[in-house]
């Protein structure tokens, strides 16, 4: 019984075998390898081989570039570019040109050259003193009177180096005022203030004394090129002078 059994399962091996061999069950065993493979995929005739080092092999990854952060601001735009006609107007002179520091004598002589220019009321001439020195004093008020109260609580309070404007004093918005020193600098001048305070002087002041000769100084107002021109060759028979735009 177990041999007919046996007969039987061979046999049935036997026949399916022939059948995959003959291709009645389907695609042979021949078909399945590679150059058969090929001929079934679609379009064939586009496929190529690649070296293993071919760059196509791997597809390019796109790397997001993050977002700026509040503390990493995104780059600035380009500043806008300076028009020409600004960068013409940055370099037009002043409407109004200072020259020198004169004595008496080079000032006639400066005036004689600038009257050959013929430029009328724009040109005017001033006295600059010199600051030589700082007074720290007190102002006048009811006269030699008045002069003498204030003596005398200077001394109750402690000060005694003063000295009191007499009335033949060149200046008479200063007579029979209280001086209590000169300074050769404001700094010093408000630091001796600063003393007088803390001894309980509250009405002294600081006035600038100013040498008594002066310079002249000429003020020229909207020249034109060519008087711009022609003032510079005067001012180079001057060469100690200075051209500079007008003080306020």
């Amino acid at each position: 019984m177990k041999l007919k059994l046996f007969f039987w399962l061979l046999l049935a091996g036997n026949c399916v075998l022939f059948g995959l061999q003959r291709g009645y069950l389907g695609a042979t065993a021949a078909e399945r390898r590679e150059p058969q493979r090929l001929t079934q995929q679609l379009r064939p005739e586009s496929l190529a081989l690649l070296p293993a080092n071919s760059a196509k092999l791997v597809a390019p990854v796109r790397v997001q570039e993050p977002a700026p952060t509040p503390s990493e601001p995104a780059t600035a735009a380009p500043a806008p570019a300076v028009p020409a006609a600004a960068l013409a107007a940055a370099s037009v002179s002043p409407s109004c040109t200072e020259v020198g520091s004169f004595s008496a004598a080079d000032a006639q002589r400066f005036s004689r050259q600038l009257a050959g220019l013929n430029l009328g009321d724009k040109v005017a001439q001033k006295l600059s003193q010199d600051v030589t020195s700082h007074m720290v004093y007190i102002p006048p008020q009811d006269g030699r009177e008045g002069a003498e109260r204030r003596t005398a609580e200077l001394r109750r309070l402690g000060v005694g180096d003063f000295y009191v404007i007499p009335e033949s004093f060149p200046n008479p918005a200063l007579r029979s005022g209280v001086s209590l020193g000169i300074f050769r600098t404001e700094e010093a001048a408000k630091a001796y203030i600063g003393q007088l305070i803390s001894k309980g002087v509250r009405s002294a002041r600081i006035i600038a004394r100013r040498s008594g000769a002066g310079k002249q100084v000429f003020q020229l107002r909207d020249l034109s090129p060519d008087a711009r021109s022609a003032l510079n060759r005067i001012k180079a028979d001057f060469p100690e002078q200075e051209i500079r735009g007008c003080s306020a």
